[in-house]
């Protein structure tokens, strides 16, 4: 209150001091009045400091001084409240960016904790019982002999249908023959039976040279159509669509001409089911590819035989020409001879007609039968000049054409010896070939249906005869067929697995 007061006498001084000034300025006395109007000037100043000192120490002891100086400083441009009004916020925004973040690490590590206990359930009985699916595995290991043994393979449709195996013993032969035997066997052509075979046709067959195989089993008799049918329509193997399977069902190839692509074949396809006259089921199947035959084999767990495994079985211990001795008896094969002159009564008889030996039937005659080798017809010329052992051929590792063996009910006796090669493209059927299988161990897992009787009423069934194949008899049915010239051999398919594969 005093340095208010001081100011207001201050102010008071100064306005009596300006008008004394105005006086002095305006003329008239009043030197020395004008004198003490500076004096007092002077003495309010001093009062007037003073007090502002005293106020100001007042404020600095009570702290209101950091308000005021805040508020000066607020209005200098250097002290910008930019540093202290932001500096926080990184402090904020430091923790957004990782709170962000933390869910999307967070699913990953609970998509791999639920993703890791998925085989878990698997240890379940209940969903292991479920793991081997019977279409899967027949797809995977389509020759796994144990596991046809079980019936665990085995297509549901062929179940007590496929042939008994029959054993055939191991040992040492002379596998082929000598140029002689084929000389004498086609003379005996003309001779017997009116005909004429070319001795070259026999010339892939020597020079005999010895092979030792393996113990192993093959199938007492022929494939037949009923067998074959149940294959192509079978549920349990992925063979494609079912109007299209026998297109490209067997190893992505033709499986057997229909009448689609053979008038005269006796199967018929639609969109349901493949089919024939069921009096002609078991008769030998024919028109069937290579392909055809290896897959219905794998099918079923077993394979093709090797041309060495076929000629041993056929042969016997004995080594002879044909299964039963060294010269042909027409009442014991179905060949060409005698002629048949009704015509719808030629073509094959049901398998099973003819006992080779050994409880095997039809090794001579019938259909001709699909092995699994390639075909050389220098094969036996190098296996001889090999020098060496030959334990378990396999024949040639490739190849364009695939062997044949045991003549047909199309052919003269001279190419149902057991010795004779005959040889075709593997995707060129025949309504004269058919085939068997073989494997490493006696699985038999059931018997064939009993079937129908042999033809004798000269009812058309359907099957082939000599009239709707054309005949090949002379034309060089089993004559070898040499490998293409060089620049025009076609692909060759992959070759064949060997026994047991």
């Amino acid at each position: 209150m005093l340095c208010l007061h001081a100011i207001e006498m201050n102010g008071e001084w100064l306005d009596m001091t300006r008008q004394n000034y105005g006086s002095l300025r305006g003329g008239g006395g009043g030197g020395r009045r004008g004198g003490g109007a500076w004096q007092w000037t002077v003495i309010g100043f001093v009062f007037g400091f003073g007090c502002a000192a005293i106020v100001g120490l007042l404020l600095v002891i009570s702290g209101a001084g950091d308000s005021i100086s805040s508020i000066f400083a607020a209005n200098r441009p250097t002290q910008t409240p930019i540093v202290i009004t932001n500096t926080p916020l990184p402090a904020t925004n430091t923790p957004e960016p990782t709170e962000q973040l933390a869910p999307t690490v967070a699913p990953t590590v609970e998509q791999v904790q639920l993703v890791a206990p998925t085989p878990t359930p698997t240890t379940d009985p209940n969903l292991v019982q479920v793991v081997p699916s019977a279409t899967a595995t027949t797809a995977v290991l389509p020759t796994t002999v144990a596991a046809v043994q079980q019936g665990a393979l085995l297509p549901a449709a062929l179940v007590g249908k496929v042939s008994s195996l029959i054993p055939v013993q191991g040992g040492t032969f002379n596998m082929g023959t000598s140029p002689q035997e084929v000389a004498e066997a086609a003379r005996a052509c003309t001779d017997l039976y009116e005909s004429t075979c070319n001795v070259s046709d026999g010339a892939d067959s020597s020079p005999a040279h010895s092979v030792t195989v393996s113990p192993f089993f093959i199938e007492e008799k022929e494939v037949t159509y009923e067998q074959y049918m149940a294959f192509l329509n079978s549920e349990d193997i992925n063979m494609g669509a079912r109007n299209a399977r026998h297109r490209n069902g067997c190893q992505g190839q033709l499986c057997i001409e229909t009448r689609t692509e053979n008038e005269n074949s006796p199967v018929i396809s639609d969109s349901q089911n493949y089919r024939v006259n069921p009096a002609i089921n078991t008769f030998p199947v024919a028109g069937v590819t290579w392909y055809g035959a290896q897959a219905y084999c794998q099918a079923i767990g077993r394979r093709l035989p090797t041309e060495a495994e076929w000629e041993r079985a056929a042969r016997g211990p004995s080594n002879t020409i044909y299964p039963w001795g060294d010269t042909f008896d027409v009442t014991l094969a179905r060949t060409s001879r005698p002629k048949e002159t009704d015509v719808a009564l030629q073509g094959p008889k049901i398998v099973g007609s003819y006992l080779s030996y050994n409880g095997l039937y039809d090794m001579a005659g019938n259909v001709a039968e699909w092995v699994s080798d390639w075909y050389d017809p220098n094969y036996y010329t190098t296996q001889a000049q090999s020098g060496s052992a030959i334990v378990d051929p396999v024949g040639p590792p490739a190849g364009t054409d695939k062997v044949l063996r045991g003549g047909s009910w199309d052919a003269v006796p001279f190419y149902s010896r057991s010795v004779h090669r005959q040889n075709r493209a593997p995707l060129s059927p025949t309504l004269w070939a058919g085939f068997r299988c073989a494997s490493n161990t006696n699985d038999n897992p059931g018997a064939p249906q009993a079937g129908v009787t042999t033809n004798t009423t000269g009812t058309d069934l359907g099957l082939p005869t000599a009239e709707t194949t054309g005949g090949n008899e002379g034309d060089g049915n089993a004559a070898p067929t040499l490998p293409p010239p060089p620049g025009q051999a076609t692909t060759a398919p992959l070759p064949t697995l060997p026994p047991g594969g």
